[in-house]
């Protein structure tokens, strides 16, 4: 069932990268702080408790990060990630500028770091970038890198042994993957110790590219595994353009997920949810359920996938979730 616990908000869809595996819509609207302000309002009294940041790159708009940090910490919210790719800064002297600004508003959420060989950021700029929230924000522990897989990787690794060491650090790996990057601190600090965030961690999430819908191969020897959308989903994530969808999946610009936009209520949001068959397909019956019945009606794939937001998106793409067999 969808039931939203935090507001993501994305302010812009400007970005000084363009990553060849982006999926963001560009264009040139951008979310106003008085609307947000108010979406804010109704979803605070909703129950939403949450609120993260979303792009493009959201310091193109550190107004908006700004007053919005200012406003949940007023209605006595929580926040979660800021995503950023630590690369849109000119000297660091903006950089600190900037970080401070948010950081001096209240924001005491973890900084998400984009970074891989999509990305593609000079290893300097990031160690400037890591050394400088660090210093702001006083600890070490206010970063996660989030990172999505690539078959040429072997760049990216040898760059994130190099910053780790920089940091006086290393990096941890499990199965070949790394996990996170450490320090000595943080690894002996006893349990009965303060935190006072002196030890290094910076906990990497790496993920699997999602193809476009009419990109995928279709060659996977199993089906994905239905989650009802508990990894991306459950989420507001309003958009530049003021739409507003129920997940921070890759199958979020597709307009059968719109359930309103930033002008609606939090009522109104939920009732829309509740009549859309993208949601319900999503949230109520699971994908994995909505495939069987529409191969049991005559549907037919090309193939199979594991990746369960493109296949989300082939669905919205092709109405499926309107079919008749699924009624």
């Amino acid at each position: 069932m969808f039931h939203p616990d935090e507001i993501i908000f994305a302010p812009t869809g400007r970005c000084n990268l363009s990553c060849s595996h982006c999926r963001v819509k560009r264009g040139p609207e951008e979310l106003s702080i008085a609307d947000a302000v108010a979406f804010l309002d109704s979803c605070a009294d909703g129950g939403i408790g949450r609120v993260g940041f979303s792009g493009g790159e959201p310091f193109l708009r550190l107004d908006f990060i700004v007053e919005l940090t200012k406003a949940a910490l007023a209605r006595d919210m929580f926040f979660d990630r800021l995503m950023t790719n630590g690369d849109w800064w000119i000297d660091e002297a903006e950089l600190r500028h900037s970080l401070a600004a948010v950081y001096d508003a209240g924001f005491d959420g973890v900084i998400g770091l984009s970074w891989d060989a999509y990305h593609g950021q000079e290893p300097e700029r990031v160690l400037a970038f890591l050394h400088a929230v660090f210093d702001v924000r006083g600890r070490r522990d206010a970063v996660e890198l989030l990172s999505v897989r690539s078959s040429d990787d072997a760049t990216f690794f040898r760059d994130l042994d190099r910053v780790a060491a920089a940091l006086g650090g290393r990096v941890e790996s499990e199965y070949g993957e790394p996990v996170r990057v450490v320090d000595d601190a943080y690894v002996s600090r006893r349990e009965d110790q303060p935190d006072d965030g002196a030890g290094l961690v910076i906990p990497i999430a790496r993920s699997a590219i999602s193809l476009p819908a009419d990109e995928l191969p279709w060659k996977s020897a199993a089906w994905f595994e239905d989650d009802w959308c508990e990894g991306p989903g459950n989420v507001l994530y309003v958009h530049p353009y003021g739409a507003v969808a129920p997940c921070c999946g890759f199958a979020n610009e597709e307009p059968r997920l719109f359930i309103g936009t930033i002008h609606d209520s939090y009522d109104q949001i939920l009732a829309k949810a509740a009549t859309n068959p993208q949601v319900r397909a999503c949230f109520d019956t699971g994908l994995g359920v909505v495939r069987e019945h529409l191969e049991a009606a005559g549907v037919r794939f090309p193939g199979k996938t594991r990746d369960m937001c493109a296949f989300c998106e082939y669905t919205c793409r092709k109405a499926l979730a309107e079919h008749e067999a699924l009624r």
